[in-house]
């Protein structure tokens, strides 16, 4: 009998799960940096320089091996596009050179997103969904605590001189602005609402066929808890596109899911007079108003802000953008016109160029097709294209082979 013991085994490194680590870690600094909790505040922007180190260390270690998973073919154009949007949004917003020393961190970032291989960018949406929905999950349990009266300590929390000043209890904030609300809506540990609402809608466009998975059910509720109309609307274009990318019918969805809003809105208008939870963070947001002719919940912009957009729609200064200081009122402002009015049609012809080229790699074109659908919507709405919590699911969804081989049960409709 052998008795000699192999003592590598206790020294060997495996360098490819060394560099799946490294990947991972990197990335979700990157991802959870652009949706901006509480912890990363200190930080600011330089939470771009260890994610970069990270991704350093694990293409180096990738390529060191006989296979490396940075191999994604044609991904070059992408990279050189993410470089010049990158770029230029500094240039044209006249960053100092503390931000302009920050953009080689930010090309790593994105040639390390760019490159991954199919099957690691699948794996690495579903860690980044377990561990949101760990996250969120955790967050929204005490949340509920602080509802029911436990004590939780806390301290004020300020962000961007002033314009969001919250509560933060650790574990989740509440904005001190509303704080007499029947519910404040709910952000977690980060900035908005919005920023959640939108990150979980991404998400889960990246786990399709998925959604009964714990963690999965966690980010469906918390989409629901933020009480964002934009991420409902993401929600529900969701669905129908989940049903029809899988080839099945649509058609029952769509009656079930009118009689199903229908009966929630004459219940909500309803019950107690309308004084309800649904009534009120929702419905009420949904009511034209007589005198605009816009709706209620639709208020991305002030008025301030919507007639100095119009002057400068009209003006030469559309080719490079304009600075947000001579709006008079730079709060309150989000969604594509202020990225047009920040940056001017030249970045933004770029920043389409970038994921012309960057979605090109896709294997089905009905997940395709999804991805640019919540791409458009979720730009209209927030205007952040080149955030990393945007990019990596929609590239996840957008590449996704899933339903590539699978056999429709029912006639596709």
């Amino acid at each position: 009998m052998d008795y000699r013991i192999d003592i590598s085994k206790f020294y060997l490194i495996d360098k490819r799960r060394l560099a799946l680590v490294m990947l991972g870690a990197g990335m979700l600094i990157a991802y959870l940096g652009s949706l901006h909790p509480w912890f990363m505040w200190p930080l600011g922007e330089l939470y771009v320089v260890p994610a970069a180190a990270f991704l350093t260390v694990s293409y180096l270690l990738s390529n060191s091996l006989r296979h490396s998973f940075y191999c994604r073919e044609g991904a070059g154009r992408a990279v050189i596009l993410a470089i010049l949007c990158t770029t230029f949004l500094m240039v044209v917003n006249q960053a100092n050179i503390k931000a302009l020393m920050q953009l080689p961190f930010v090309w790593m970032i994105f040639f390390c997103m760019l490159r991954i291989e199919n099957e690691v960018l699948q794996r690495l949406a579903t860690v980044i969904a377990k561990i949101m929905g760990i996250i969120l999950g955790v967050s929204f349990f005490t949340y509920i605590l602080y509802l029911f009266g436990f004590p939780f300590p806390s301290r004020p929390a300020v962000f961007g001189d002033q314009l969001y000043s919250y509560d933060n209890y650790y574990f989740f904030m509440v904005d001190d602005h509303v704080l007499i609300t029947i519910l404040p809506r709910f952000s977690s540990i980060f900035l908005e609402p919005g920023h959640v609402g939108t990150a979980t809608t991404l998400l889960l466009m990246t786990q399709l066929g998925r959604w009964k998975k714990w963690y999965n059910i966690i980010l469906i509720v918390i989409t629901v808890v933020t009480f964002s109309l934009a991420a409902y609307a993401n929600l529900i274009a969701l669905i129908f596109l989940n049903t029809w990318i899988q080839r099945k019918h649509i058609l029952g969805k769509v009656i079930a899911a009118i009689v199903f809003l229908a009966t929630v809105v004459g219940i909500s208008m309803n019950y107690n007079d309308g004084n309800n939870i649904i009534n009120q963070l929702i419905l009420l947001r949904l009511e034209v108003d007589d005198t605009t002719g816009d709706i209620a919940g639709n208020n991305r912009v002030t008025a301030n802000f919507e007639e100095e957009f119009n002057s400068y729609m009209a003006s030469s200064d559309i080719l490079f953008g304009r600075d947000m200081s001579k709006v008079g009122d730079d709060t309150g402002n989000s969604g594509y016109r202020v990225f047009l009015y920040e940056n001017g049609l030249v970045c933004t012809f770029l920043v389409l160029l970038f994921y012309i080229f960057a979605l090109s790699g896709y294997k089905d074109w009905r997940a395709l097709t999804c991805s640019i659908i919540l791409s458009f919507l979720i730009f209209i709405v927030r205007g952040y294209p080149l955030w990393y919590s945007n990019i990596l699911p929609i590239l996840a969804a957008a590449y996704t082979t899933r339903f590539l081989h699978q056999e429709p049960t029912t006639t596709p409709q």
